[in-house]
């Protein structure tokens, strides 16, 4: 779902804030390096689960129960839900293991003798990306826990016609430190190179001028407004 469309020039006033640091973009990280730089990523996030948060929507799942089982619902501004059988219960701050297992307590011995509940997040709001340079509508996106650099650009509506999809530069913050690699998004779609994950807070800039066009300005101007908030409290 688009959140705002962006000129470049407003993208690199809303990054002011959290792209200090970034290394030079014609030192970033290319090929299989690339790769490695995003496995990185995957490792920060494993080990620091996602907490929910308000405007999420979360799934929850007790087993062989289904009048106890909810498809999609979403978190109220006060960080709260409605559990089958429970009723209100504060859930902001909570992983899903936490909360299943929070469920899973309240259900025992009351509702059901051995109960076994799962949860996830279907929609979080605080899972975003700017995808800017050469595609049709830059903008600040809000994406699944699984989405991809392809469908990262996709929800931009693709790249335009002069865009050079062999320089496609993502920006990252990984455990403080300010991270950048570039990919080659024609040899991912022949199948060539995998299709790297995404994760909220990420900076996508297809092209590596328009990339240099924004780190320069990043450089120059004065953070205005931050258009993230951390990925993790």
């Amino acid at each position: 779902m688009l959140r705002k469309t962006l000129p470049l020039a407003a993208v690199a006033v809303s990054l002011a804030g959290c792209a200090k640091g970034y290394p030079p973009v014609e030192s970033v990280a290319a090929g299989q390096n690339a790769y490695e730089v995003m496995g990185s990523a995957a490792q920060v996030e494993a080990a620091a689960p996602y907490r929910i948060g308000p405007d999420d929507t979360i799934s929850i799942n007790t087993f062989f129960e289904p009048e106890l089982s909810v498809e999609s619902v979403k978190v109220d501004r006060s960080g709260q839900i409605g559990v089958p059988g429970i009723g209100s219960m504060t859930v902001e701050g909570m992983t899903t293991e936490q909360l299943a297992a929070r469920i899973e307590d309240s259900y025992r011995g009351r509702l059901l003798e051995r109960p076994e509940v799962s949860v996830s997040v279907v929609n979080s709001a605080e899972r975003k990306v700017v995808v800017t340079g050469q595609v049709n509508i830059s903008g600040v996106y809000d994406i699944r826990n699984s989405t991809t650099l392809l469908e990262a650009i996709a929800l931009a509506r693709g790249e335009n016609e002069i865009a050079k999809m062999d320089e496609v530069v993502i920006f990252r913050t990984i455990d403080g430190q300010r991270m950048a690699a570039r990919f080659d998004v024609n040899a991912i779609r022949s199948g060539a190179m995998a299709d790297p994950r995404i994760l909220g807070n990420d900076v996508v800039v297809v092209g590596l001028s328009e990339a240099k066009a924004v780190w320069r300005d990043i450089r120059q101007i004065v953070p205005i407004f931050a258009v993230f908030r951390p990925l993790y409290n």
